[in-house]
């Protein structure tokens, strides 16, 4: 008998902490779908809230997400590293890789790593953030691309005769920002509507 209740007890807390998994798994997929949904509602997923002070998503504390997924990849071989280093698991570290890249036609420009930054423009994020962006940006060897409205939210612009762009203290701030940090990698680009 009391081999019976101990069976029964033992069954009982089985299934109490296979329903805790199932309701936490549960939960996670519901979490998944929504956001899955929500990817398709453009401002709320691009611009998390509150508007103007997020300049990035955070992390989530989900019982079950895709981070908890491990896919395995097959290493097909190493490009990239310098002249005479065999490729082989030894010598193919980050260390030993040249990501190094240019672009251009006429003038040559090199980057450390092939990015582009988005075009960082007339928002009050990219504003009160610029340093932050060019700065990472001149250090990184990368491009940083300048949204050309810029000049337009400029309270201080000024305007030649003939609409042109005669003086834009706010665009002068972000281009010699990344200039002071330049190291000869990268650029800054700014459409030519400014």
């Amino acid at each position: 008998m009391q081999m019976k209740q101990q069976a029964r007890l033992t069954v009982q807390k089985m299934l109490f902490l296979c329903q805790d998994f199932v309701q936490d798994v549960w939960m996670g997929v519901k979490e998944i779908v929504k956001s899955f949904w929500a990817s398709f509602r453009g401002r709320e997923v691009l611009y998390p809230g509150p508007f103007g002070e997020v300049t990035a998503g955070a992390d989530k504390n989900y019982p079950v997400d895709y981070s908890h997924l491990n896919i395995q990849g097959y290493a097909v071989g190493a490009k990239g590293l310098p002249e005479g280093v065999e490729p082989n698991p030894d010598t193919a570290i980050f260390p030993n890789v040249d990501t190094t890249t240019e672009y251009g036609w006429e003038k040559k420009v090199k980057m450390k790593v092939p990015v582009f930054t988005g075009a960082l423009g007339s928002t009050e994020i990219a504003r009160k953030n610029w340093e932050h962006f060019a700065v990472g940006a001149a250090i990184s060897g990368i491009t940083l691309v300048c949204g050309e409205n810029v000049c337009g939210v400029d309270p201080e612009l000024e305007l030649t005769s003939d609409g042109k762009v005669k003086n834009s203290p706010e665009m002068d701030r972000r281009i010699n920002t990344y200039k002071r940090f330049h190291e000869g990698w990268g650029e800054i680009l700014v459409p030519d509507e400014c």
